[in-house]
């Protein structure tokens, strides 16, 4: 493939300037997580509220109050209709985002650094609070909880703490992250430990991060060198061993520390959020090389990254504000007319003959019936297709499985339904939606409210029968 056209005619794969940033009406952001397709934002802020926003109208979906405290970490279901929210007074919620009303609720006796549900299974849970161990929490079909520490007896565990969790793409493995430099992979069922390695660093594992669509496994830790490692790899190796990273970045210049790590969906670039300032660094994967580097405002501090799903396109919240990232927009007119050419001043038009003609003397008229038999085609516009671009390549089940309900009672939520707020002052509705549930015999016409008013006689009812004088 011609590397030079791809990159003329669709761009690079990454960020590159700063576009706008999402409006929270005065809430103070702390993190943000996409959701399965990237339709909507969960933004969660310092004073405990919950933000959902629509990605793309950047307007506020549903908000509401989730915690007493900042929240910390966010998570969404498969499907999205439920978003798992932990946060800094040790508690962690399972919501109902349609409703917003909270299914689960457990207590720690700890700050919740990190909560996650199961990519494939929304009855589990794994909640990592501070200085303890992970604990998954399950939903059994008779719905009584399951408690379950996850623990592992092996050398220097005592001394050697959990400080990062992450599942596997496919959901079947749990790995955590230690203070010491270790991978431990468990089975996300059983909770069972499969292997444990080490990295050839004893510093701690910050973040742990799995590509979308590639079976790699990403490292962020405190020697601020970001690793990546073949997962395949890991779970072939013998207990104890200590493995070599298949690339290492790093900032050489300014030897900057990783506050958050994203990665793209096909795993190609990886983004590292500086801690001292707001700038993204993205590398490209196979040869490690610096492709861009892209500034925030001075003097902001990184909270939190996030790539989207299946567009090239970063959020950084610094400072209490989210920002998007996306790609530099160049028009390409030649793009949608091949024949169309950019002049760079003035030049004088030469008509071609028989351009402006109503009809072409010199063309076929069999050919002409051919064209238009080939161009009636009967176009669907009732039926539903799933698009391929939103499965990720560990998609198994059925893709008519992505399309939504209409009526939005099953299936995968993609977006909020909202109701446009009208007011309506000659009614006196609180909604338009009352109109609707309002009883006809509650129903009055304006213009006799207007007369009984004039005669100082109150309005009379359309549902009630008028009253026989004596």
């Amino acid at each position: 493939m011609n590397i030079d056209f791809v990159e003329r005619n669709f761009g690079a794969q990454y960020p590159e300037e700063h576009d706008c940033t999402i409006d929270l009406q005065g809430g103070n952001a702390n993190c943000c997580k996409f959701n399965r397709w990237g339709s909507l934002v969960a933004v969660g802020t310092t004073d405990g509220r919950m933000y959902i926003v629509d990605f793309v109208t950047k307007g506020i979906a549903k908000t509401w109050t989730a915690h007493v405290q900042p929240i910390m970490a966010l998570s969404w279901s498969r499907d999205g209709r439920k978003l798992l929210t932990g946060s800094a007074d040790s508690t962690v919620v399972v919501w109902d985002v349609l409703t917003t009303t909270a299914l689960q609720k457990y207590k720690y006796s700890a700050i919740v650094v990190s909560a996650l549900f199961n990519p494939r299974n929304d009855l589990q849970i794994v909640v990592l609070p501070l200085g303890m161990w992970p604990v998954s929490e399950s939903i059994s079909p008779t719905g009584q909880p399951e408690h379950a520490v996850v623990s592992y007896d092996i050398p220097g565990a005592a001394d050697d703490g959990v400080t990062a969790i992450a599942f596997d793409r496919r959901g079947k493995y749990l790995i955590t992250g230690t203070s010491k430099g270790r991978l431990c992979i468990f089975d996300a069922q059983t909770l069972r430990i499969v292997t444990y390695v080490k990295q050839n660093s004893q510093q701690q594992i910050r973040n742990i991060v799995i590509p979308r669509r590639y079976n790699q496994l990403i490292t962020n830790t405190s020697d601020r060198i970001i690793r990546c490692f073949d997962f395949e790899d890991l779970l072939v190796k013998p207990k104890g061993a200590v493995v070599d990273q298949n690339q290492k970045l790093l900032d050489i210049v300014n030897k900057a520390a990783w506050k958050a790590v994203c990665v793209s969906p096909e795993g190609e670039y990886i983004c590292g959020g500086s801690t001292k300032a707001h700038s993204l660094h993205i590398w490209e994967r196979n040869s490690g090389s610096l492709v861009k580097i892209v500034h925030g405002t001075k003097g902001e501090s990184l909270h939190d990254v996030q790539w989207h799903p299946t567009r090239p396109i970063i959020l950084s919240v610094a400072n209490g504000i989210v920002s998007v990232w996306t790609q530099v927009h160049v028009e390409n007119w030649s793009a949608f007319a091949p024949e169309f050419t950019e002049l760079e001043e003035n030049a004088k038009y030469i008509e071609k003959e028989g351009e402006f003609d109503l009809e072409d003397e010199d063309a076929d008229e069999e050919n002409n019936d051919d064209g238009q038999d080939k161009r009636e085609e009967a176009i669907d516009i009732c039926g539903l297709r799933s698009n391929d671009i939103v499965c990720s390549s560990d998609e198994e089940d059925d893709p008519g499985k992505l399309i939504p309900d209409p009526t939005g009672a099953t299936g995968p939520l993609w977006y909020v339904p909202t109701v446009p707020e009208i007011e309506n002052p000659e009614c006196g509705l609180a909604h338009p939606g009352d109109l609707l549930h309002r009883p006809s015999s509650q129903m009055t016409n304006p213009s006799d409210d207007q007369e009984s008013r004039k005669r100082g006689a109150p309005a009379t009812n359309l549902g009630s029968k008028p009253k026989k004088p004596r």
